[in-house]
């Protein structure tokens, strides 16, 4: 089996791709190990490429999906604001788009631990099927009682899906569009389960988020597109679909969710419009835009890694607030390892007791950490900015501070 391929024509439209951007080698970025595995890391580079005729931006390296994806350590339940997030979501497809709750079939790809289904099947909607490759989390959710396939989805498992169950009304996809490497047998396979008055509905990381907040941690292995809706549209378009809504939703940062349909089952909203516009104006069709954006990649790196030297120099003590995975695509490109930074906190007990790939820091129990704080946390987790201060009350009323470690600037609160 190839672990990595070089990717250097569009997924999409199979033009050639101009790299704008490097983050260097890094290990896969839920990599998480034991010490006696650091001898065995691998590294991989970390490309990034922006397609001049549909304007898909994505890696140059693509490491194989069985690595990545068989087993994982990211679930959704132990994510703070994920049962929030998935009862508002689940509330609005079903009001939308849910006509006979008992009756209408509900598939989610890349079901993680079924939280979201759960949720709909706790409102009532009784035919819920995930998707899912990594098994672990695939048994778990089918512990939970959420009915999980564990496996890839794609064209084929699609029609065994549709011939055992019958078409779907609704499909979703949350943080996994961006993660596949053949987007054409994803949509066929969304094509094949869709019923004709159905819907595909995703979220994913938008791609505006990089030059609004330079949100380059977004980058890492498993992420292999960052999505806008102009590329989605040329992609969808090749199958008689098209995407008739698009909002904005908080989640790691800004996400977008996209609906999407045959073409004219369903009004297309003033939204789709709107979005393309705002694209347009940001240059997202330009390859110098990209070549501005990877510039002030740079400098905030440089900055970042000016300012921890010279807390280190003044004696200070640094630790990590969190260890989420894009966290790592900032302490492997900046150079910030074990010499720099004590710890690293955690909730997930999938990664207390391990160390962050490529870096070696020690990720620690948050509540352990608690009780001898460093002077300076670098929030990695920076998206939960809000929730992290108003958690840490007392680390701040001990004169702790926290560095906010994306932007043209480098934060300390």
């Amino acid at each position: 089996m190839t672990l990595i391929k070089e990717q250097t024509i569009c997924k999409i439209c199979k033009s050639n791709l101009n790299e704008f951007l490097s983050l260097g080698e890094t290990p896969p970025a839920n990599a998480f190990l034991k010490k006696e595995d650091f001898s065995k890391e691998k590294s991989y580079p970390l490309r990034v490429g922006f397609c001049q005729t549909c304007h898909l931006v994505q890696l140059m390296d693509v490491i194989s999906r069985k690595h990545l994806f068989s087993h994982y350590v990211y679930f959704y339940s132990a994510m703070p604001t994920a049962s929030k997030h998935f009862s508002a979501y689940t509330q609005e497809v079903i009001s939308r788009f849910i006509k006979e709750p008992q009756k209408d079939f509900i598939v989610e790809i890349g079901s993680n631990d079924g939280l979201l289904l759960k949720a709909f099947q706790d409102s009532g909607c009784s035919r819920v099927l995930g998707v899912d490759p990594a098994k672990n989390i695939a048994e778990f959710a089918n512990q939970q009682g959420v009915p999980t396939i564990a496996d890839f989805f794609s064209k084929k498992l699609a029609r065994e899906i549709t011939g055992k169950e019958g078409r779907a009304q609704v499909i979703i996809g949350n943080n996994v569009v961006a993660h596949i490497d053949d987007v054409h047998d994803l949509v066929q396979g969304v094509n094949e389960l869709l019923d004709e008055s159905g819907v595909f509905i995703f979220e994913a990381p938008y791609l505006m988020d990089m030059f609004e907040n330079l949100a380059y941690d977004s980058i890492y292995h498993e992420h292999l597109s960052y999505l806008a809706v102009a590329p989605l549209m040329h992609l969808f378009g090749q199958y008689g679909m098209e995407l008739f809504d698009v909002k904005i939703v908080q989640r790691q940062g800004n996400s977008i969710r996209v609906f999407v349909c045959r073409k004219g089952t369903y009004p297309v909203d003033a939204s789709v419009s709107s979005f393309l516009k705002n694209e347009r104006k940001s240059g997202l069709d330009k390859l110098e835009t990209y070549q501005k954006l990877a510039e002030r990649i740079y400098h905030s790196r440089d900055m970042l890694k000016k300012t921890l030297a010279k807390l280190k120099r003044q004696g200070k003590t640094i630790a990590t607030y969190g260890a989420p995975a894009r966290g790592n695509t900032i302490l492997n490109f900046c150079g910030i390892n074990n010499d720099i930074v004590d710890f690293a906190t955690e909730e997930l007990s999938s990664k207390i007791g391990f160390y962050t790939p490529g870096t070696h820091i020690p990720v620690k129990d948050i509540h352990e950490a608690r009780e001898n704080p460093p002077d300076y946390y670098v929030m990695l987790a920076w998206s939960y900015k809000e929730a992290i201060i108003k958690k840490e009350k007392e680390f701040i009323k001990r004169g702790g501070k926290f560095i906010v470690p994306i932007g043209d600037n480098i934060h300390i609160l």
